[in-house]
């Protein structure tokens, strides 16, 4: 390597080191940059200057504001104690820094909901929030697909990019209103609902039926079409989901009708 790009290199990796320390207040891990033992002091004598101190803060509390804003809905049935802990974590891991709102908005509920009680009711708020804005984010360009697909040959299917299924313990409007006016939850209820989400239904949510429940838990991987048939489902239970968004179809050499 040149001597020019070596400089360059250890500039990159001082960078990367610095941004780190900025985000999450640590300087791991230094040991798998290039860094020599003149940087790695520098950046540890940095950490407790107060400029540096200054900037963490400044930082920690643009990242709070972005993730509050991402998972607004969500934090707000959480406890203070829940919301300061779990934005706490978030902000440490590095979260918060995204430009892109709805990637930041997919990863945050995600990481939230892997630390929420199942089941409960506010990891269903959480999958909520989350199955809205993914349905959302495609609904303003979404066009239905020619339901023709579905007799293509090596036609296979899949659980649609933008589509989710919700687990609701009890009433869904009911868990809902409470929810958005701050008040007591119903008990969680072992009469469950499941609501469907895509980017093609009216208000991008609809109960689903026992039947849509069986299908999309069984599409945890794309499915050729002819082993779906074969377990006893037929093209007229897609083809509504498939208008939906629910589920995506691909067939090779199939040309979709505009």
């Amino acid at each position: 390597m040149s001597g020019a790009g070596e400089l360059s290199m250890a500039l990159l990796d001082f960078e990367i080191a610095l941004g780190n320390l900025v985000r999450a207040r640590s300087t791991v891990p230094l040991s798998a940059l290039h860094l020599d033992a003149a940087e790695i002091s520098c950046l540890e004598s940095l950490k407790t200057s107060a400029g540096f101190e200054f900037t963490v803060g400044v930082q920690r509390s643009w990242c709070v504001g972005r993730a509050t804003r991402a998972g607004s809905f969500s934090f707000s049935v959480l406890s203070k104690e829940q919301r300061r802990q779990l934005l706490d974590e978030w902000v440490e891991a590095g979260g918060g820094t995204s430009s892109f709102f709805a990637a930041e908005s997919e990863a945050l509920l995600e990481f939230v909901a892997g630390r929420l009680p199942h089941p409960s009711h506010e990891l269903t708020a959480c999958r909520f929030e989350q199955a809205t804005l993914r349905a959302n984010q495609r609904s303003v360009d979404f066009q239905a697909p020619d339901s023709g697909i579905l007799s293509a040959a090596g036609c296979a299917v899949s659980r649609g990019r933008y589509a989710a299924m919700v687990e609701f313990y009890g009433e869904p409007s009911e868990i809902v209103q409470a929810l958005v006016k701050n008040e007591a939850l119903p008990p969680i209820s072992a009469d469950t609902t499941n609501m469907l989400f895509g980017p093609g239904l009216d208000r991008l949510c609809r109960v689903a039926s026992a039947r849509e429940t069986e299908l999309w838990q069984r599409l945890t991987e794309t499915m050729p079409l002819s082993d779906i048939l074969g377990e006893g489902y037929h093209r007229d239970d897609l083809s509504p989901l498939l208008r939906e968004g629910v589920v995506e179809c691909s067939a090779s050499g199939y040309r979709h009708l505009s």
